[in-house]
């Protein structure tokens, strides 16, 4: 049975006669939360690396002799630091824009524009993975240390395998007390528990849904706690720190970045995750701090360093480079704790 659109033929000669709506701009649907670039402390350095004294390790046993009455007291010359170096590393991305592409259809959208942003969002969201995942010593000398090789290069009480179980309160607690966050000299400050989701989905639940059994009798999860932040948002602490749910940290590799390898993200089996503590502060407190270098044509302050491009060589087209140059600094040792190596389980106490 033929069409019947009126004046028309078909609705194909009718449809010639109108256009669709074209909503400007892109809608987004590469959305992560979590990430820790808009919460460091930045210092920029005009230097390729920077340089700063850490304190090395003694017993109280060290500090002081006791001498009887005229007993010659020997003069003491055991004081050694660590000398720390952290060198700025650079990251960037470069894409052309063709210019017949750029002038003939850009009555709807800013093509340029478009692709600026786009840009800065994959360098945003790269070096928010190589914050917790870069490692110099098994995947580049190019990447900077991401807490993960940081946490693994300190060791000790600060880096602790979950050996592929559940997440535990007790190794938790633990954590927080091997990193001192009372007794040190700027406190709680800046001090935040960074956790994969499906750890702090469970955490949450165990809380606001099932409860929690041990020995088949519920108790209190009263060291859980809830608020709301400046921008509304909920946030969750543990012992009074705040727990930032960050979908950055992902699932992992089991027995990856233990003292042979980097930390990798999930390829086989059983997926794990892992927890960090940090401490977010200026390296002369021994916080956590981001270094950033200051790329052509910025300003000190500015992140992204930008170079347009109006020609490209044998092509009618230009392009837009955006450049960084960061690394990470930690300045005391008991500013960063690791437990890697969990279950997607229900805590256990």
């Amino acid at each position: 049975m033929p069409e019947v659109v009126g004046h028309w033929d078909n609705l194909a000669e009718a449809q010639k006669l109108t256009q669709s709506e074209l909503q400007a701009g892109i809608v987004e649907t590469v959305i992560e939360a979590g990430g820790l670039i808009s919460t460091l402390p930045v210092r920029q350095i005009s230097g390729q690396s920077y340089l700063y004294n850490r304190e090395d390790d003694w017993t109280a046993s060290d500090g002081a002799s006791f001498f009887a009455i005229r007993e010659l007291i020997p003069w003491s010359s055991d004081m050694t630091y660590t000398q720390v170096s952290v060198a700025l590393k650079r990251i960037a991305r470069q894409d052309p824009i063709d210019n017949f592409i750029a002038n003939t259809y850009n009555n709807i959208n800013d093509y340029r524009a478009i692709m600026i942003r786009g840009l800065a969002k994959r360098l945003t969201r790269f070096l928010e993975h190589k914050i917790i995942y870069g490692d110099v010593t098994y995947t580049g000398s190019q990447e900077f240390d991401g807490l993960h090789a940081l946490a693994q290069e300190i060791g000790g009480d600060n880096d602790v395998d979950g050996a592929e179980t559940a997440p535990s309160f007790a190794v938790l607690r633990t954590m927080l007390d091997t990193l001192k966050i009372d007794e040190n000299t700027i406190g709680r400050n800046g001090v935040e528990i960074l956790m994969a989701r499906p750890l702090a989905r469970r955490l949450s639940a165990s809380v606001q849904e099932a409860g929690m059994i041990r020995t088949s009798v519920t108790h209190s999860l009263g060291q859980i706690s809830f608020s709301v932040n400046d921008l509304g948002a909920r946030v969750m602490s543990f012992d009074g720190v705040p727990i930032r749910v960050t979908d950055y940290l992902v699932a992992e590799q089991a027995n990856t970045g233990a003292g042979s390898d980097a930390r990798t993200v999930y390829a086989s089996g059983t997926k794990q995750y892992s927890i960090l503590v940090v401490r977010r502060g200026a390296i002369e407190d021994g916080g956590l701090t981001m270094l950033m270098g200051t790329p052509p044509g910025t300003s000190a302050g500015e992140f992204f360093g930008r170079t347009s491009f109006d020609k490209l060589e044998n092509f009618d087209s230009g392009g837009e480079r955006l450049v960084a140059y960061p690394s990470l600094a930690l300045g005391a040792k008991n500013s960063l704790g690791r437990i890697y190596d969990l279950t997607d389980a229900a805590w256990t106490p």
